[in-house]
């Protein structure tokens, strides 16, 4: 049976069924084939799931395939806490930092269409930026020089807009005083410049500050507003119908996470923020992101597989950035290509594995630090005990 993937959910398992899928990827269509699958695979990842994250509390969902075989498709837990909404397959998570594999892969576009080069400087798009030297390619890689945004902005939006004096806080809406924007932090940075972080290695440096530039870099760019560019270029283009930018325009559109009590978080001051995070998506999107990185219908294979190499020298730990993407190198074994995310209580990680064709997606909206212990679902992936 050949069908779009708009599935909607029906029980607690996104899939009951055994399945196979085969992928196709033409215009703006991704389709799916259902076919039977490899039984003790999926017995091997269901234990691990049960061991790992159902006994440990998981609020969420799971898909887990290999070799175009769905061997784990799971919606566990409420989407809401407030009205009992159940986890659909459809269910919208924040993503937290698995946006930046979407702003990366915007960038590595643009270079494509000869709208940026990596060693541009940030100021030939952002004149005022007191940084001069730093380049696109730093930022990609998160080897620039920039502190954290989270540690610099101490104060409130409203404090923030009285200092700069000439703004009418009266004719401002609500959401202007309470939430910083991408073009505010860029404000903030140029008018109080905050002491930079020395790296004169180009080492790797996780930064989120780096990607929230980058959003606005595509803005000028583009000359769209970020959620417009990636709209255009990404979600509709290939049919990501569950995908969007969170921001002041969508705010009827926030989901809520929880603490591990269960107590919701509010909408605080950095949460309209965009580059870094903001977007939203499920795990079947995310799933087809993965597939269209494998293709070469949004960028060229060249392109793609520049974006997986290291940037920077490995950590202690074996691991760097690309653009856009974490990079692991086990000792043993083929790099992992991936990236983790957290914010407030979204919890999630977008694992590839390119060699065996496997991929693991894992978003949760209660904080649940176990949906980071996904090295028992690769061993299996790579057959390993």
């Amino acid at each position: 049976m050949r069908v779009i993937v708009t599935f909607l959910l029906l029980f607690t398992f996104c899939s009951t069924k055994k399945e196979k899928v085969t992928r196709t990827i033409k215009a703006n269509k991704i389709t799916i084939e259902n076919k039977k699958n490899d039984t003790a695979l999926k017995l091997n990842i269901l234990g691990a799931f049960d061991s790992i994250l159902i006994k440990n509390k998981f609020n969420g969902q799971i898909l887990i395939v290999k070799d175009n075989d769905i061997l784990l498709d799971s919606c566990i837990g409420l989407a809401n806490f407030q009205d009992s909404a159940k986890i659909k397959r459809t269910t919208p998570f924040h993503l937290a930092s698995v946006s930046k594999t979407f702003t990366g892969m915007m960038c590595v576009k643009l270079f494509e269409e000869n709208k940026l080069k990596y060693e541009d400087l940030v100021v030939k798009y952002i004149p005022q930026f007191p940084y001069k030297n730093i380049t696109i390619n730093e930022l990609l890689s998160h080897t620039s020089i920039l502190p954290d945004y989270s540690n610099f902005i101490t104060i409130e939006k409203k404090e923030f807009l009285q200092k700069k004096g000439k703004v009418e806080i009266n004719k401002i809406s609500d959401a202007q005083i309470k939430y910083y924007s991408n073009d505010d932090i860029v404000e903030y940075i140029i008018k109080y410049k905050p002491s930079i972080v020395p790296n004169s290695k180009k080492e790797f440096k996780y930064c989120n500050t780096n990607y929230v530039i980058l959003a606005v870099i595509i803005e000028k760019i583009t000359n769209m507003e970020y959620p417009d560019a990636l709209k255009k270029y990404i979600f509709d283009k290939f049919g990501l119908k569950n995908t969007f930018v969170f921001n002041i325009k969508n705010l009827e559109k926030y989901v809520p996470s929880y603490k591990e009590n269960s107590q919701v978080y509010g909408i605080e001051k950095f949460d309209l923020i965009y580059g870094d995070k903001n977007i939203y998506s499920c795990a079947m999107d995310l799933f087809l992101w993965d597939n269209i990185l494998k293709t070469e219908v949004f960028l060229k294979k060249k392109s793609i597989d520049f974006s997986y190499e290291p940037k920077s020298v490995l950590t202690n730990e074996q691991k760097t950035y690309g653009y856009g993407w974490r990079l692991f190198y086990p000792i043993d074994d083929e790099k992992i290509i991936y990236h983790n995310g957290w914010w407030h209580g979204n919890n999630t990680a977008f694992i590839r594995l390119i060699k065996e064709n496997a991929v693991i997606i894992i978003l949760g909206n209660i904080y649940n630090e176990y949906i980071y212990s996904h090295k028992r679902f690769i061993d299996i992936l790579r057959a390993k005990k």
